[in-house]
């Protein structure tokens, strides 16, 4: 019985983690793809240094912060900068965009940057490159189990230290 219990809540967890894993990867490459769009006018980044937050929602890199927001919703995930306009029961994630040749940075820097890196060819002009972010479980209250839960955790097998990270990347039109 032991067995078939940490069975079936392992088929659950990765469960879990395949739907998370699935909604991140669609978030970032709309999120590339929103950054590929024409926005005539619109400044790339009009936020003061050391601002992460995007809900201004008053250039490129926000618009692209809030297209990517939209789908992690649905898994209790928000690009906010900590303390600014986030939810305590959502967890934080980090953005980093290469457009044209410049890196910008949304959401928890704080807490994630350190640990984020782009992967694959620097972004050439031309084009923008989408980095996401975010810890498997929040570390600040891992009871929330959000956004993947860490049931197995009592016997032996946490996802506690574990975090998402993808790139994308996409011409500008």
């Amino acid at each position: 019985m032991p067995v078939l219990v940490i069975s079936f809540l392992a088929i659950f967890q990765f469960g879990f983690l395949a739907l998370i894993i699935q909604t991140a990867t669609a978030a970032v490459v709309e999120g590339a793809r929103e950054g590929a769009l024409d926005f005539a006018g619109l400044p790339v980044n009009s936020n003061a240094a050391a601002d992460y937050d995007p809900t201004a929602n008053d250039d490129i890199i926000d618009r692209i912060a809030l297209e990517m927001d939209r789908f992690l919703a649905v898994h209790n995930i928000e690009i906010r900068q900590n303390g600014v306009n986030d939810n305590a029961n959502r967890i934080n994630a980090f953005v980093m965009v290469a457009y044209n040749g410049t890196t910008y940075y949304r959401g928890d820097y704080a807490n994630q940057a350190a640990g984020c890196t782009q992967q694959g060819d620097p972004a050439q002009a031309g084009e923008v490159v989408v980095t996401l972010c975010f810890p498997l479980v929040d570390q600040s209250n891992p009871s929330l189990n959000k956004p993947v839960p860490d049931w197995l955790s009592t016997f032996g097998f946490s996802f506690q230290t574990m975090h998402f990270e993808m790139t994308a990347r996409s011409v500008l039109e």
